[in-house]
């Protein structure tokens, strides 16, 4: 008895290491650890070329290049396709389950033994039971032109500890841009891939972190400013909730800031019960944050996903700054 607890309290020590040992993955399939945490703003700010990159000679351009912590990952995307492209790939025997890596066919086209550059080659991750796929999260593909001469792709990470971490990015003349960060855990009770957190970027300056089932946060480089009540208004009247723009993260913080004011108004006036507004905003974002999540980080899927929960936030928050008023008004 002795033995099994000192066995239990060093596996309560060592946790981390107890519990990596749970997905067995060949490295060749797992994808790159740098994944498992991203700071976009400082990856952004890496990643992005000087204004005069094109006129620079190669090697100068090169070194520019390596300064981007993504053009110096060691983990070989392109020899994964080869790997998979002919059929799906086990990487993890469970209990009952098991954790595939595979193609669409529509992208197995790719003469991959030609050394040619892969297009598309989407891969995805799937968790399978009794040959019957229960669930799946596209992980990564390769360069997919967009527009104005900028492509897409995305990239991945699988840690030992069953957690998994996608970050699609955007390259342009300009540089290389993430866009969406996912995050991942692997229920095997439920044969699910629960997404846990992801941060966009719109590239307007505002990063949207966002953690289930209840947490709707703004990351913004620039002050919080006061809106104008024309603009406002403006605003408001030509909501689109297919599209993006940037007044709505005014639009935001006006009717965020507005609600901490009535609620502090209101535990002012009342001193047996408080309101809070941390429990008050959980609640509100948690029905929002129930809209399906973008695929992928294309703007033509991030933007319609953000617009929607920015829209269901705003009509929450004026719902709630109107029961307050009523309140403060007997």
């Amino acid at each position: 008895m002795k033995y099994l607890h000192y066995l239990a309290s060093l596996c309560l020590l060592f946790s981390t290491y107890c519990y990596s040992q749970h997905y067995q993955i060949e490295d060749k399939y797992r994808g790159a650890p740098f994944f498992r945490k991203i700071d976009m703003n400082k990856l952004e700010k890496d990643c992005t070329y000087l204004p005069n990159y094109l006129q620079l000679s190669d090697s100068k351009q090169e070194k520019i290049r390596k300064l981007c912590p993504l053009n110096n990952l060691k983990f070989d995307f392109r020899g994964l396709y080869k790997f998979i492209y002919k059929k799906p790939v086990i990487l993890y025997n469970g209990k009952g389950f098991q954790l595939t890596l595979g193609m669409f066919k529509d992208n197995q086209d790719n003469n991959i033994e030609s050394g040619a550059t892969i297009y598309g080659g989407n891969i995805f991750l799937s968790i399978v039971k009794n040959n019957i796929v229960k669930d799946q999260i596209f992980l990564a593909d390769n360069y997919i032109y967009l527009f104005n001469f900028a492509v897409g792709f995305q990239r991945y990470f699988i840690s030992p500890e069953g957690e998994v971490y996608t970050l699609y990015l955007i390259e342009t003349e300009e540089g290389i841009f993430p866009m969406l960060w996912k995050h991942y855990k692997i229920d095997n009770q439920k044969m699910k891939f629960v997404l846990q957190d992801m941060l966009v970027n719109v590239k307007d300056g505002e990063l949207y972190q966002i953690i289930y089932p209840n947490q709707f946060n703004v990351i913004s480089n620039q002050p919080i400013t006061k809106i104008d009540p024309q603009k406002l208004k403006s605003c408001e009247d030509n909501y689109n909730k297919d599209e993006y723009h940037h007044c709505y993260i005014d639009v935001y913080n006006h009717y965020n800031n507005r609600l901490k004011q009535k609620i502090n108004l209101l535990n002012k006036k009342n001193n047996t019960i408080k309101k809070s507004y941390l429990k008050l905003q959980k609640k509100m974002a948690s029905s929002c944050l129930e809209l399906p999540p973008p695929v992928s980080g294309n703007r033509r899927k991030t933007d319609p996903y953000l617009s929607k929960v920015m829209f269901c936030l705003i009509q929450n928050y004026k719902q709630e700054i109107t029961n307050i008023e009523k309140q403060l008004a007997h």
